[in-house]
């Protein structure tokens, strides 16, 4: 078996972990699993587990937000033309569904514009500013960007269209000049959640235009309504665009997919149907919607009608009603899909291969690689799955007339968008946030580009090694369906919430293990502690066969999630084994920085 990723477990504070069990009546488990998600003390571990909409913060808390509903109200007084530019992505895709949906409920007519990702890229451009005032465009609103297009925006005044802009990114040093600017990062006041994605923003922008239509801070009927089935669009924006799934993003996260699982739009019903076709149903015979589905099934179609092509298809199925145009356009996402797949396999082999012969590792603390034939709509994929495997920072360009745009994926020690601010020099544009950024470079740069990241990241190399940040440690008998039932309750889980990931040390291999599949990918096998045995299941992992095939009573670490299983009306516990290690491998590294608690605390290590 080859050597895998490291484990670390790090530290805890023990004090905290006792006074939450004892506060909520968890089990220490689940108390730990708290501590690690930075919850530091007893009633924030009870907010964390029953999210509220009520602890929603006021909408016109957000920086600007009284000045953007008020030229809005202007415009829909005056019955003016009004137009919402949004993104190519599933963040952008879904801000731009909910705020036509909005102004469709209020019975106002807009239109709708996305950029196309190959042929005019991120962002509002001054010709697309021009177009729309000659379409007589006279309220232009953003969504999901606007805080860096300072050119496109005095433009727009120029013509006589006033700006709102919406949004979410990093700001740049120098700010457009629009109606009104409500990003929740321009704002350090309390109150306001500056994680929000860009259709959280824009989710608050609707939801302060429904209290000031209402007069009143208590909504209609219609309007409440109207807003807890749009969470199916926040839903999908803020769990697609990785952002921190806690505070207001961790509750509009969880009731957003109630919402995505219940909603009557004909376009999304079919969606579901066509990406979860596998999944397992509740009683009513709808999905089981869980974060991961939109991670890993849904958010890929609509994102790749908009990183091969035009975006416009995604935002028409979420909002179409028509079941037949529903099922063509379920078709041609699909389509759209597969060739996706297809083009970055073909990259994420090149790119590996570039790696592994060009970048010295042990000196490297950041990967750059740029190529002609790059599809610039699939490389931030790859990059992900580059700096996954190789644990860098990973910017990949795509060359293309004269200029190569390039999308980065990085790990935790590192904040992207900050390291690329300290290369500014050498680029053309950039941003971003912590984990993903986007940038412009000319090509011959690019090698200048690597320099210059290379010093602009001080992390030392020695620490950037692969590595998995598992959540505790548990013997078998603690694995019980008391145990899963606490655990559901972290959910949803993202990027701040991870699904725990739990290490068993020591267990013993019962029998002999089975392979799965048609092509005999996964593998399944039994494993002992004391009295208890459970099933375990490792996906992907086939390779083990070999490894464990007549090794009965062989030792083993395992690193797994906790799954329920339902076969022929029976429920079990199994483990979703992650990585494996053999008696006498690497054990699992005590990691020395410790996780402490609100006051600072001393931490100890969770045995």
């Amino acid at each position: 078996m080859r050597r895998g990723k490291r484990w670390v477990v790090p530290e805890i504070d023990l004090g905290l972990c006792e006074r939450i069990q004892r506060s909520i009546a968890c089990s220490p488990v689940v108390a730990a699993l708290l501590v690690r998600r930075g919850v530091g003390e007893p009633d924030e571990a009870a907010a964390f587990l029953a999210p509220s909409l009520h602890d929603l913060s006021d909408p016109f808390l957000l920086p600007d937000m009284d000045r953007a509903v008020a030229r809005i109200e202007e415009g829909l007084r005056r019955r003016e033309r009004i137009a919402i530019f949004g993104d190519y992505d599933v963040d952008g895709i879904a801000s731009t569904a909910l705020l036509v949906s909005f102004f469709r409920q209020i019975d106002c007519p807009v239109d709708y514009r996305l950029p196309h990702r190959l042929s005019e890229g991120y962002g509002l451009r001054e010709a697309t500013v021009e177009e729309l005032a000659r379409d007589g465009i006279e309220l232009l609103i953003t969504v999901d960007n606007g805080s860096s297009s300072v050119g496109p925006i005095a433009r727009a005044r120029e013509l006589g269209i006033d700006v709102v802009v919406t949004d979410h990114h990093e700001p740049p040093g120098e700010l457009p000049s629009p109606v009104a600017l409500v990003n929740p990062r321009l704002d350090e006041k309390s109150g306001v959640c500056r994680d929000l994605a860009g259709v959280g923003v824009t989710f608050k922008l609707v939801w302060a235009l429904c209290q000031r239509l209402s007069k009143s801070k208590k909504l209609s009927p219609e309007f409440r309504q109207f807003l807890v089935d749009s969470l199916a669009f926040v839903a999908l924006g803020t769990i697609a665009d990785v952002v921190p799934l806690h505070g207001e993003n961790r509750i509009l996260a969880r009731y957003g997919l109630t919402a995505l699982g219940n909603s009557k739009r004909t376009g999304i019903r079919r969606l579901l149907d066509l990406a979860l076709s596998s999944t397992r149903t509740n009683g009513a015979g709808r999905p089981e919607i869980e974060s991961s589905h939109v991670g890993f099934r849904i958010a890929p179609r609509l994102n790749a009608v908009g990183r091969l092509g035009r975006a416009d298809q995604g935002i028409e199925l979420l909002l179409t009603d028509d079941p037949e145009r529903a099922d063509e356009l379920c078709e041609a996402i699909e389509t759209e899909n597969q060739r996706r797949r297809e083009i970055e396999s073909a990259i994420h082999s090149q790119a590996r291969e570039r790696v592994l012969e060009e970048v010295d590792l042990s000196k490297a603390r950041a990967i750059v690689l740029g190529d002609p034939e790059w599809h610039p709509g699939v490389i931030g994929i790859v990059a992900a799955r580059i700096m996954d495997e190789f644990y860098r920072p990973t910017l990949l360009f795509a060359l293309e007339n004269g200029r190569a745009r390039g999308s980065a994926r990085s790990i935790p020690p590192v904040h992207i968008t900050d390291a690329l601010g300290r290369c500014r020099d050498v680029l053309l544009g950039f941003g971003g946030h912590a984990m993903a950024a986007g940038a412009e470079i000319e090509p011959r740069r690019i090698g200048e580009l690597r320099d210059a990241l290379q010093r602009s990241i001080e992390v030392p190399v020695e620490t950037l090694e692969p590595e998995i940040e598992a959540d505790g440690r548990v013997v078998l008998d603690e694995i019980t369906a008391d145990l899963f039932a606490d655990v559901a309750k972290l959910a949803p889980h993202g990027h701040g919430n991870p699904e725990p990931l739990l290490v068993a040390e020591g267990v013993e291999l019962v029998g002999e293990p089975r392979l799965l599949g048609q092509d005999g990918r996964h593998i399944a096998f039994h494993v002992r502690q004391g009295e208890r045995v459970l099933r375990a299941v490792a996906f992907g992992k086939g390779e083990w066969f070999d490894d464990l095939r007549g090794g009965r009573g062989l030792r083993l670490s395992l690193l797994f999630r906790v799954r329920k299983n339902v076969w022929q009306g029976r429920t079990t516990i199994e483990l979703d084994v992650q990585d494996m290690k053999l008696a006498g491998a690497e054990s699992v590294r005590r990691e020395a920085r410790a996780v402490e608690s609100s006051k600072g605390a001393p931490a100890n290590e969770l045995a």
